[in-house]
């Protein structure tokens, strides 16, 4: 039987058009799922190059796969539910069952095209899903709530639904000089973050921008009446306000939440520059403390989600903070989706080994400026650096070519850091001839 893989990103009603423009290669990080047979759903046909680069590292058979699209020019906000769609993907199944259905952003949307198929028991977490579970599984409210009730360390802060309670909130802070963060409730990668200090100067990590206050008071109400609307996407969400730590690590352990039990996919450190910019997997240089905190946090969040029906993939995200009398693993948000690593811990096991993580290290970067596909893959080629199965190491391509900034995004899969880096250095060289 096949499995329906769906390219869907989060619905308008949580993160408005931010990243739509690049919906449809965004999406094509999907194809590091597929196994023969599939039949994947995508918003935009996907890049031939890069599909074939994908099914050859992962002995893949091209021919067996099946890629449905929307008709040409018909990609709504809930393009998923568009009934020419459906009509196509029941085409491409031919009848044909579905053993499962895979999402990057399982949703309800999903589980209303999979009912239209007939197949809405193969959609993990349905029922959930189905009555808005999304909304739970991905919120960073939401999840504060559930951290909190299960007695995990988080930063000290709180949820805000109106501009006054974030107004006490940030002024408790700030009277103590401790810089505060301000988050979206549902945008990833830092894009939704926002950081107020007292202090000039002040190195920034994990937001896409920095507000230096005058006077407190006078200035947090300033700041407020300007971004509440940004900050909470139109008034239809609420903020989180909390203490930022200058100088943690970010951190997760990402798992799969099933029926009967959760397994570890794997766990890494992502460091931002100011916002996404790299990853590790695994994270290098966790104490055994830390770690043990991490997955201890990790799986309690898991077993909650799951006691209320969710399925599927869950990151717990955390920070490190070093210092006297304060527990050095802080919880900050889960992710019920698919998220930046998910897909890179996937090929990683796929190439180099399901223990690759004992001996290999994964770095992820989300963009190299190159010419075009077809150059990046000769300059690897040139170099020598393309990955080796007999060595396990070597640089992977994650994505097609973006034209609009020109990148690539890539992971170099090598023995430790220092290779890595090593790895980095050779990919420096100018690609064109």
């Amino acid at each position: 039987m096949p499995r329906l893989l769906i390219g869907n990103r989060p619905s308008n009603d949580l993160v408005g058009t931010w990243g739509k423009a690049a919906m449809g290669w965004w999406a094509q990080r999907l194809l590091w799922f597929v196994r023969d047979g599939d039949v994947l759903v995508l918003p935009e046909a996907p890049d031939e190059s890069f599909l074939s680069y994908v099914t050859e590292l992962t002995s893949t058979d091209r021919a067996s796969l099946t890629v449905v699209i929307p008709a040409a020019g018909n990609r709504p906000g809930q393009w998923l539910l568009d009934p020419e769609l459906t009509h196509l993907t029941r085409q491409a199944l031919a009848g044909r069952p579905v053993d499962e259905v895979f999402a990057l952003c399982p949703n309800e949307a999903v589980v209303e095209l999979a009912r239209s198929l007939g197949a809405e028991s193969a959609v993990p977490g349905h029922g959930f899903l189905d009555q808005g579970g999304a909304l739970i599984a991905d919120s960073k409210a939401v999840f504060r709530s559930l951290a909190a009730g299960s007695g995990l360390p988080l930063p000290d802060g709180g949820v805000c639904a109106n501009p006054e309670g974030a107004y006490r909130l940030i002024t408790r802070l700030l009277a103590d000089n401790r810089p505060v963060i301000l988050k979206k409730e549902f945008l990833a990668a830092g894009n939704g973050n926002e950081v107020l200090t007292l202090t000039k100067d002040l190195r920034v990590n994990g937001a896409g921008r920095t507000v230096l206050l005058g006077d407190a008071h006078d200035a947090v109400r300033v700041y407020l009446n300007e971004r509440w609307d940004w900050l909470t996407e139109g008034r239809r969400h609420r903020v989180i306000v909390e203490e930022y730590h200058p100088g943690s690590r970010g951190v997760f352990a990402e798992f799969w939440v099933g029926d009967e039990e959760i397994e570890l996919g794997g766990q890494g450190e992502m460091v931002a520059e100011p916002v996404a910019d790299h990853s590790y997997l695994p994270a290098p240089d966790l104490t055994a403390e830390q770690e043990r905190a991490l997955m201890v946090g990790g799986r309690k969040l898991c077993e909650v989600l799951r006691a209320m029906g969710y399925r599927g993939v869950l990151s717990a995200d955390a920070i490190i903070v070093e210092g006297a009398g304060t527990p050095e693993v802080f919880f900050t948000e889960y992710n019920g989706l698919v998220t930046g690593s998910t897909h890179v811990y996937h090929l990683g096991k796929r190439l180099a080994g399901a223990d690759y993580a004992r001996d290999r290290l994964l770095a992820e970067y989300v963009s190299w400026h190159v010419p075009s596909f077809a150059e990046a893959l000769r300059h690897l080629e040139s170099e020598g650096i393309a990955y080796d199965p007999a060595t396990r190491t070597g640089v992977v391509l994650l994505n097609s070519w973006r034209d609009n900034p020109g990148v690539v995004p890539y992971c170099l899969i090598a023995e430790n850091v220092e290779a890595a880096e090593r790895l980095k250095e050779r990919l420096k060289q100018d690609p064109r001839p």
